[in-house]
């Protein structure tokens, strides 16, 4: 098992559960998906069984045209010379989970893994694209293109960021607060992806997401009761884009998504909720 962006936010934790699991996790380096490194990569490939993607320039800075090249270049660029070193090997895996993002979809409307729109905008574009790398993949290798929404997890990542205004007695939602939030508890999510690579049912697109449908008006409600919110104020969305620039669209935007194929499946979500996602704070730093 090869595993790109193994020791991120994601794939650290993913990491540690498929080798819970009894995988032996072989982690892809930056210097092995570098440019240049073609051979060496298709080496360390030698062998793999299954192959997940992770690699990802963080996606939460501002966009500017330096990073957005770097945004570029991490996610389609990587996911090309890995493609290109997995279709060179003699022996192939039998799958490849690569991801995306729930920003692939429109801002309106709700969307399933049978739809087939796609958001405008940089975000969006960057997904199709690097979706397509994904799909150049030898067909005799099963493809899972997971698009996930926003991970949380209790001591780190986007949720200690949205919630650090709640922790000083303040919930701010952002603009009108009506976007819809596409999220994921970051245990469901590695539990996802070690039932996609089990699952030879799942292929092609699965949307990564929790089952309940919430705007981000009600998230801050939800949270911020949670932690006892003094103050409950909106964020202007002209404020978002002083600070944040185009990125911070991703912020007073939003998608709705459905994780069809997930519950078809029947996943049984630790968190199908935002109570019961507040309701791990108490279990510890997972």
């Amino acid at each position: 098992m090869a595993v790109s962006g193994a020791t991120g936010f994601i794939g650290g934790r993913l990491t540690e559960h498929l080798v819970a699991a009894g995988w032996q996790v072989v982690p892809l380096g930056r210097g092995l998906l570098a440019a240049g490194a073609e051979e060496r990569l298709a080496q360390a490939l030698a062998g793999c069984g299954a192959v997940v993607n992770l690699a990802g320039a963080p996606i939460d800075r501002r966009w500017t045209r330096a990073y957005r090249k770097q945004l570029y270049d991490s996610r389609v660029g990587v996911t090309r010379r890995l493609v290109a070193a997995i279709n060179a090997q003699s022996g192939l895996p039998r799958v490849l989970v690569s991801a995306s993002a729930a920003g692939y979809y429109p801002e309106t409307g709700c969307y399933s893994e049978y739809d087939q729109a796609q958001g405008a905008g940089f975000l969006a574009g960057l997904c199709g694209a690097w979706e397509h790398e994904a799909r150049q993949v030898d067909p005799r290798v099963r493809l899972a293109v997971t698009r996930f929404g926003v991970v949380l997890a209790p001591r780190g990542g986007a949720f200690r960021r949205m919630t650090l205004p709640m922790r000083l007695g303040v919930a701010a939602r952002i603009g009108s607060g009506r976007q819809p939030m596409a999220w994921i508890d970051r245990e469901d999510l590695v539990r996802v992806l070690g039932r996609v690579l089990e699952d030879d049912g799942l292929s092609g697109v699965v949307n990564c997401v929790a089952p309940q449908r919430i705007d981000n008006a009600e998230f801050t409600r939800i949270a911020g009761r949670y932690y006892h919110d003094a103050v409950r104020i909106p964020i202007p969305v002209w404020a978002m884009r002083v600070v944040f620039g185009e990125m911070a669209g991703v912020l007073t935007g939003g998608q709705c998504v459905v994780p069809a194929k997930l519950q078809e499946a029947g996943f049984a979500y630790r968190s199908p909720d935002i109570g019961a996602f507040l309701e791990r704070l108490k279990e510890g730093p997972k």
